[in-house]
């Protein structure tokens, strides 16, 4: 008997309303503080005190304003001073990191070619905060934060998750995290066959970083210049993500549990997770 198709994901969401008051106090306030020229902290210290108000989850981590900064840096709003008070917020806790790298992960890889000094900074960020998190407390926290990870990645369709909990979310986050980053090496060294290369190019969310529109021949050429070492970086992010103990234990539950999965992306992914594994194996023999 055929198994019968799941329910839509049901998304949890704040009102409407009180994120848009929140987004417009929040943007405000980053635009006042780059007029200024306030540092990082400064900045974040004043975002911080927006989020006492008009928010439907007060407190931090605040995952409202994880969404709020990632969708206003990656479309209308990208600035080297936003970058640092995203850094800054992770850094204090004002944001999940975890939910931030989540968020970055579908907006910024898809478009690393294009955009390779957004894609530096995402590695800049993915190596110092990918192992580097705290558990949730709050229960409706972690739920929120929970769902919209498993949405951004698209968790629970890619690794047949039925009921997606925090736990499943952060391991499963790590190995999507380490799969993304095998195939954005592969593909940038042109030696990802083309039935994997789908998998690096479906669900690309267009970057609007250039606020002048198009990139003239200077850009295009530095541009270029930054790909290289970007993909030396992105073996770097992987080589501390592999030699996370917690890290090493999560590729190999989640490789156990892959083998009796009949899902195209997964049979691809599990495939490269094992070859991973063995590495990791034989380098601590």
């Amino acid at each position: 008997m055929a198994e019968a198709p799941r329910p839509p994901l049901q998304i949890s969401q704040p009102p409407t309303t009180a994120i848009s008051d929140l987004e417009r106090t929040v943007m405000a306030t980053v635009t006042l503080s780059e007029t200024r020229g306030d540092p990082p902290w400064l900045c974040a210290a004043k975002v911080a005190q927006c989020c006492g108000s008009g928010t439907s989850e007060p407190g931090f981590p605040n995952a409202d304003l994880a969404s709020i900064l990632v969708s206003n840096l990656c479309f209308s709003h990208n600035t080297p001073s936003l970058w640092k008070l995203l850094e800054q917020a992770m850094a204090t806790q004002l944001v999940y990191p975890l939910h931030v790298l989540a968020l970055l992960t579908p907006r910024v890889i898809p478009n690393r070619k294009e955009q390779p000094k957004a894609y530096r900074l995402y590695l800049e960020l993915m190596r110092r905060y990918a192992v580097s998190f705290s558990l949730l407390k709050a229960a409706s926290l972690k739920k929120k934060v929970t769902t919209s990870i498993d949405v951004a990645l698209q968790l629970s369709d890619t690794y047949g998750v039925e009921k997606m909990n925090f736990g499943m979310a952060v391991v499963l986050f790590l190995v999507n995290a380490l799969t993304d980053l095998l195939d954005c090496i592969l593909d940038d060294w042109g030696l990802l066959v083309a039935s994997e290369a789908q998998f690096v190019k479906e669900g690309s969310q267009s970057m609007h970083v250039d606020m002048k529109g198009g990139l003239n021949n200077n850009r295009s050429k530095y541009h270029q210049q930054l790909r290289q070492p970007n993909v030396f970086t992105a073996l770097e992010v992987m080589e501390k993500l592999c030699s996370s103990k917690f890290v090493q234990v999560s590729l190999r539950l989640v490789y156990k549990n892959l083998l009796g999965l009949n899902h195209s992306m997964v049979c691809f992914r599990g495939l490269r997770l094992s070859r991973i594994i063995i590495r990791i194996q034989a380098c601590h023999l």
